[in-house]
């Protein structure tokens, strides 16, 4: 799950990075799907910080935060 995790998000991040020059914006069922995964990041990650398993956490709140700036940058325009 956490290798598909970060694939994901490396794929992401590459994507946004080589297109920043021409940023066009998602599709809205795709902007759908990442806001959905922020909300999936941040419940996991709450769940890992009360477990008291504070390395997960950091890396579910990390995913959450980078998909945040994938939102920010091809969604909210």
């Amino acid at each position: 799950m956490k290798h598909i995790t970060v694939l994901v998000i490396g794929l992401l991040i590459s994507y946004t990075a080589y297109a920043s020059k021409d940023i066009k914006v998602y599709p809205k069922e795709s902007c759908q799907e990442i806001y959905k995964a922020i909300g999936t990041f941040l419940v996991l990650a709450d769940g890992e910080w009360k477990e008291g398993n504070g390395e997960n956490a950091m890396f579910y709140s990390t995913a959450s935060a980078n998909y945040a700036t994938i939102y920010q940058a091809v969604c909210k325009k």
